[in-house]
C-alpha cells in the first residue's frame, strides 16, 4: 500500500445477543477475531464497501439500515505494507439475511460466527491495535455515543483526541450484559 489516505470499513451486527465476527489471518500476523470489514476499494463509498465486505467475509447480505458507530483516524509509519493515513469507519447494521459462508476473495477469513456478546467484546479487546480496539470497546461499553470521532495525532501509545458527534448529548445505555473487559490500552 502506498502512503496515500486509505479507508477501512467494519460492521457491528447483533442478532439474538450475539455479534457477528470473523476469524482472519493477515499475512505475517497472528490470527485474530474482528468484525467483518476491510479496505474500501478505489472510488467506493464507505456504505457500499461495508455491504460488500460483509457479504464477502460472511456470505450475509445487509438488509436493514446502517448507522455510524465511530470513525477512527490515524497515521501508520515504518511499515511499508500499511504506511499512510487510515480512516476506519465502523457501522451498526440493522439486519442481515443469508447463510454464513465466507467467500473472501483475499482468502484472509478463516471462519465467520455469531459470538455471544461478552465473548465478542473480549475478542475485540484482544485485537493487537489499540487504535482499532479502543473506539469499539468504548461504544460497546456504552461509554461513547454513536458517531464519535477518534483522532490519534501521536503514536499508538499516546492518548486519542475523542470528539463526540454534534447533538450527542446522551450516551448510549450500557449493555445489559456489561462485560468485565477493561477499555484501557494494553
Amino acid at each position: 500500500m502506498s502512503k496515500a489516505s486509505k479507508a477501512i470499513v467494519s460492521a457491528i451486527i447483533e442478532q439474538n445477543g450475539c455479534l457477528l465476527m470473523v476469524r482472519e489471518r493477515l499475512p505475517g500476523e497472528k490470527e485474530q477475531w474482528v468484525f467483518p470489514g476491510g479496505v474500501a476499494e478505489a472510488e467506493e463509498l464507505a456504505h457500499d464497501a461495508v455491504a460488500r465486505e460483509v457479504y464477502e467475509e460472511t456470505g450475509l447480505t445487509l438488509t436493514g439500515p446502517t448507522s455510524l458507530v465511530c470513525v477512527s483516524q490515524h497515521v501508520v509509519t515504518g511499515d511499508p505494507a500499511w504506511d499512510g493515513t487510515w480512516s476506519v469507519f465502523t457501522f451498526l447494521a440493522g439486519s442481515v439475511q443469508g447463510t454464513l459462508r465466507p467467500q473472501d476473495p483475499d482468502e484472509l477469513v478463516q471462519e465467520a460466527a455469531w459470538v455471544p456478546f461478552v465473548e465478542a467484546v473480549a475478542r475485540v479487546a484482544a485485537h493487537p491495535s489499540r487504535r482499532r480496539a479502543e473506539p469499539l470497546l468504548a461504544y460497546l461499553h456504552g461509554m461513547a455515543p454513536p458517531g464519535t470521532l477518534w483522532l490519534w495525532p501521536g503514536g499508538p501509545q499516546d492518548p486519542p483526541v475523542v470528539i463526540p458527534a454534534a447533538g450527542a448529548d446522551a450516551m448510549p445505555a450500557p449493555r445489559q450484559q456489561k462485560p468485565s473487559v477493561p477499555v484501557s490500552p494494553r
